[in-house]
């Protein structure tokens, strides 16, 4: 993902390594991304209709009226502007769910350091002199407060803390990563001088390539802090962190505070802020809306629930 929009790009193929399956990127835009699993499309409107109770194609909507299998889980956005819970608040509304990701683990219970996150936080007010700056990132942590927490537990904290449909959380992470902590995705040639300060699994052996995006939620980052400033290394090395990170990126979207964002770009548009986390410029273009309806299928069927997830 990333945070400020230069021009266009088409989406890319899937690159098959000596370490796995990553996604690979090319083009002009940084932030499209391969998804690694995709539903087929085949009465995925009837899916819908039947799984969430308003999906509105405008993005306007942001309430789901379908009954939830988890009592706690968050079924509507909180309203546009609303603050954040504090980390403990939202902690206590955590339903706990058993590990399906033990690769996860060491990731899920890593907690930034205060000199850590005082570092991405001056990172994050460096960039507001820019104007690449989301005044919400303030109250990013990563410090659930959890004890071992998995991967679901996290995904519901940082649901219940910034106000966003659980179900929809969870699906975006399938698309995004198939809630893999170790993905890689969006390589890119970035120089010699750049390519040293990647951390070495982002690097792409004997080239001047790295996977730039890493973590659950894919953040993106490139050394000059024009993108993902201050969030190397805890993107990759938390999980909380990383999906904190992405929450209050989403708010920042669904909020109204994009003062870039271009035309038909308004306070509210929950679809549309989902999309942007993919591509927000220009706002509701066709790759974010082609992302939309991945996520939306991820929801309807809840992917995360299938055998062998």
């Amino acid at each position: 993902m990333m945070f400020k929009a230069p021009a266009n790009r088409e989406r890319c193929a899937r690159l098959a390594t000596d370490e796995g399956t990553a996604r690979v990127t090319s083009g002009r835009f940084p932030w499209t991304r391969m998804q690694r699993w995709k539903l087929p499309a085949l009465a995925l409107g009837v899916v819908l209709a039947a799984s969430i109770g308003v999906i509105a194609s405008d993005g306007n909507s942001g309430t789901v009226i379908a009954p939830t299998s988890r009592e706690h889980d968050v079924t509507a956005w909180a309203p546009p502007g609303a603050r954040p819970l504090s980390d403990s608040q939202a902690a206590a509304l955590v339903l706990r769910q058993p590990e399906n990701r033990p690769a996860n683990t060491a990731a899920n219970n890593f907690v930034p350091t205060a000199a850590e996150l005082a570092s991405f936080h001056a990172a994050q007010e460096k960039a507001r002199a820019s104007g690449d700056f989301n005044p919400l990132t303030a109250y990013v942590t990563g410090r659930p407060g959890l004890r071992d927490p998995s991967t679901d537990d996290l995904i519901q904290w940082v649901s219940h803390k910034w106000g966003i449909p659980t179900d929809w959380i969870r699906a975006q992470m399938v698309v995004e990563s198939d809630w893999q902590q170790a993905q890689r995705g969006d390589v890119a040639g970035v120089g010699a001088r750049w390519f040293r300060i990647y951390p070495d699994f982002s690097r792409v052996a004997r080239t001047d390539r790295v996977y730039e995006s890493l973590g659950i939620a894919q953040e993106k980052w490139i050394p000059d802090g024009s993108v993902g400033a201050g969030t190397e290394p805890l993107r990759w090395q938390s999980t909380a962190f990383s999906l904190d990170y992405y929450a209050a990126t989403v708010r920042y979207y669904y909020d109204g505070d994009c003062t870039w964002c271009t035309a038909r770009y308004r306070t509210g548009q929950a679809w549309n802020s989902i999309g942007a986390w993919y591509s927000p410029q220009p706002w509701t273009n066709a790759g974010s809306r082609r992302y939309v309806r991945e996520v939306q299928a991820a929801v309807a069927q809840h992917a995360w629930t299938r055998p062998g997830f």
